[in-house]
């Protein structure tokens, strides 16, 4: 409808429809392992995990690689290269992909794969939008045989939403991560991002409950740039069912050993 008053047209970024993935399905959902700063105990044992409850997807939520050289921040050069990056994560998801053979291999984009389009835009902008140059060419190219999942489109499992973490709002999730991502989503929720394990629960004045967790890492837990903090090795585990309705383990992971 035209305005009355001759406004100006505004701008819209594109919006994208939540990917709806429908029971039944038993997902491992794993986040942040930051390739090549990745801990290969704690990988192996979510997948070890994942092998005894005989999983149907890996659900990659975001920050697989951590695009170090891509980074506006300061890099020391003896890190590795960003070709290497790539070669070390297909590495990777090739050891899924041999584990789970029968299953489908998800990749959700996450704010460290998004280094990748802002070092175009800052370096050379005018690759953006160019097919060539788009990551999962890039990715698919290097031999990441996965399904991927845009940077800033939230899924679903069943009724579970699902986001990396920086999709719904900026910060470090505070004190309470579960509790910071349902105040923003108002709805069950998950997600990584924060590299804690944690969970919070409400009830509606319709006495409605629903429940948010943040999942635990799969990366170095001292890195150099951030030596003392409060990460955890985690990982998640989904049942979704037919009917939509889902149950989500929380794991920690402590020396190797899951809990």
């Amino acid at each position: 409808m035209k305005s009355r008053f001759n406004l100006p047209k505004p701008n819209k970024r594109m919006t994208r429809a939540p990917l709806q993935i429908n029971g039944p399905r038993r997902v491992l959902f794993l986040s942040d392992i930051h390739i090549p700063f990745h801990d290969n105990k704690a990988i192996a044992a979510a997948i070890d995990f994942g092998l005894k409850e005989k999983v149907t997807d890996v659900w990659l939520n975001g920050d697989i690689l951590d695009f170090y050289s891509l980074s506006s921040f300061e890099k020391d050069p003896r890190e590795r290269r960003f070709v290497d990056e790539l070669e070390m994560a297909k590495s990777f998801v090739d050891a899924v992909a041999t584990a789970f053979p029968d299953a489908n291999i998800w990749a959700k984009m996450g704010n460290h794969e998004n280094r990748f389009d802002r070092y175009l835009a800052a370096r050379a902008p005018e690759l953006l939008g160019v097919p060539s140059f788009s990551l999962d060419r890039v990715l698919s190219d290097a031999g990441l045989s996965v399904n991927y999942v845009e940077d800033w489109r939230i899924a679903r499992f069943g009724k579970l939403f699902v986001v990396h973490g920086h999709e719904v709002g900026r910060g470090s999730g505070g004190q309470h991560p579960a509790r910071w991502l349902h105040l923003r989503t108002q709805h069950s929720s998950v997600c990584g991002h924060f590299h804690r394990t944690s969970e919070f629960t409400t009830k509606d004045i319709n006495g409605k409950i629903s429940t948010s967790w943040s999942v635990g890492c799969l990366c170095d837990l001292s890195p150099d740039y951030l030596q003392h903090n409060q990460w955890n090795h985690g990982f998640g585990f989904v049942d979704i069912r037919k009917s939509g309705s889902f149950s989500f383990q929380n794991m920690r992971i402590v020396d190797g050993v899951v809990y």
